[in-house]
């Protein structure tokens, strides 16, 4: 049994859905109104198990910065693989990304398309798309297409913190700003 689960609803998630914002931002900046705006660099090696790391470490320096630790939740786009069915759980009606909403604790939630959809994340590193605790207080936005980078909307205090943690991958952007890093 994994520690992610189908959310209750997807009430948990209407706040991503603004009319104002079109769906492309959405899924790679995640909801506007956040005090700041990060981009964080994926790291140019992955660890021996063959998963990159960043990630991981981004939520878990997140986790610091929200009062609602133990209960957070990942939308996942319904098409991220073509390996078998789509698991049940609500929906997030985002056009051309229809998310499915899932939860559990924030040190799970990395994993949360494997344990979805396989109950195991053993050798399956795939990113959740979005991510954000109960209270809001951040959200991470990944889309399936991002190679390269994520966005994190957050408060200074959590955008500071990210940048200590992951010394030179973190810069600042402006709402719907998403150009990559040259690399």
């Amino acid at each position: 049994m994994t520690e992610v689960r189908p959310a209750a609803d997807a009430e948990s998630g209407r706040f991503l859905l603004q009319p104002t914002v079109g769906w492309w931002v959405l899924i790679r900046c995640g909801p506007p109104g956040f005090d700041v705006y990060v981009r964080v660099a994926f790291a140019d090696t992955v660890d021996p198990v063959g998963e990159d790391p960043t990630l991981r470490q981004a939520l878990a320096t997140l986790a610091h910065h929200t009062s609602t630790p133990d209960t957070g939740y990942a939308a996942i786009w319904e098409g991220w693989t073509s390996g078998g069915p789509a698991p049940r759980a609500p929906r997030l009606p985002i056009p051309h990304r229809e998310m499915l909403l899932f939860t559990g604790p924030l040190n799970v939630l990395r994993d949360a398309p494997a344990l979805a959809w396989w109950g195991s994340a053993e050798g399956c590193y795939a990113e959740p798309h979005l991510v954000w605790p109960e209270d809001q207080s951040w959200c991470l936005a990944c889309d399936v297409d991002e190679e390269i980078e994520f966005t994190v909307g957050c408060s200074l205090e959590a955008a500071q913190a990210l940048a200590t943690a992951m010394p030179g991958a973190v810069r600042r952007v402006r709402y719907g700003e998403w150009e990559q890093l040259d690399r």
